[in-house]
């Protein structure tokens, strides 16, 4: 144990003052005692056997103790942090990150781990996070709700043979699809800036038995894609992070370049809206309308061929070289 008895009192008054912002009172009491009904009922499930039943109420479970855990062991790092304890402080954030999804711009934020920001290990950790989050956004549940990938993918018609790019693929949401679509005759280049994002996305099309799927690690203002050698480029919630219309028109340039003979570049993107609307999605500073897309794409000589409209929430437009 780190504290000796000499300095118990004052650890204790530290992690008093750590916890104070914790959850108390009505709420925090209807909270545990949803909890110890589903436990409960969990657990006479499991004890009957009863497997299939009892995985909904487990996750609920887990659901509801995760963020407590996460926040339990998030408080005993900055204890340990404002302690002066680095290793301590950087051992139980890296079990924060393992327990669960944090939320990584509350830690680098935190005035906590001031001292920290320039460790190495530190930065290793809170990119870990960043990675964790970020695909479980990717992959939320509620997505397909607005997304509609079987729609998408039914408009793309991708035919068996075909080669496409996966510009901006994230965790493979629509690479995996793309991959089954274009059968193992066909190709699948998934290209991203994170490393990290593109080792997730291997191991899954690994363990989903897709062969026909290439990671790509490019730079943000460079996909890297084959001279004339892709037939559908399928960029999804990806040109807005070009933040200027230079930017986008000089990368439009950079996908027809890859485009073969008949090729189509595919953009599916935000809709616009103000942010007490839609409290989620690109924030303010990278919002870009259907028509700034349409400009940036005129400038690399490609035009609208196809515009879809029944995603709720993003544009859809597959975009063709001009005269052809």
């Amino acid at each position: 144990m780190r504290f000796g008895v000499s300095v118990l009192p004052a650890a204790l008054a530290l992690a008093a003052t750590c916890f104070a912002s914790g959850e108390e009172g009505p709420v925090a009491q209807r909270a545990g005692d949803e909890e110890a009904a589903l436990v409960k009922a969990r657990d006479a499930l499991l004890a009957e056997g009863s497997w299939a039943k009892a995985l909904p109420i487990a996750e609920k479970v887990n659901d509801l103790a995760e963020p407590r855990h996460v926040e339990a062991l998030l408080a005993v790092a900055r204890c340990h942090a404002r302690s002066g304890h680095s290793r301590e402080a950087l051992d139980w954030l890296k079990r924060a990150a393992d327990a669960g999804i944090v939320d990584v711009w509350a830690v680098r934020k935190d005035e906590a781990f001031a001292s920290l920001r320039a460790d190495e290990r530190y930065k290793a950790i809170t990119r870990a996070m960043w990675v964790k989050a970020y695909i479980a956004m990717l992959e939320r549940p509620g997505r397909d709700s607005f997304q509609k990938p079987d729609e998408v993918m039914k408009a793309l018609a991708l035919r068996r043979g075909e080669r496409v790019a996966d510009v901006g693929a994230g965790s493979g949401y629509f690479t995996v699809r793309a991959a089954r679509a274009v059968g193992p005759v066909g190709s699948v280049l998934a290209v991203d800036i994170a490393p990290e994002l593109l080792e997730f996305l291997g191991e899954r099309a690994k363990a989903e038995g897709l062969t026909n799927v290439r990671t790509v690690k490019v730079e943000k203002d460079d996909p890297r894609l084959p001279p004339s050698g892709v037939d559908t480029v399928l960029m999804v919630d990806t040109l807005h992070y070009m933040l200027t219309a230079p930017e986008r028109a000089a990368y439009a340039k950079k996908l027809r370049a890859g485009l073969a003979p008949g090729g189509r570049v595919v953009v599916i993107d935000y809709l616009p809206k103000p942010w007490e609307e839609r409290p989620w999605g690109p924030p303010p500073e990278q919002k870009m309308s259907k028509e700034e897309v349409d400009e940036a794409m005129a400038a690399a000589g490609l035009v609208p061929r196809k515009v879809h409209t029944f995603l709720p929430e993003q544009f859809f437009v597959e975009y063709g070289v001009a005269g052809s």
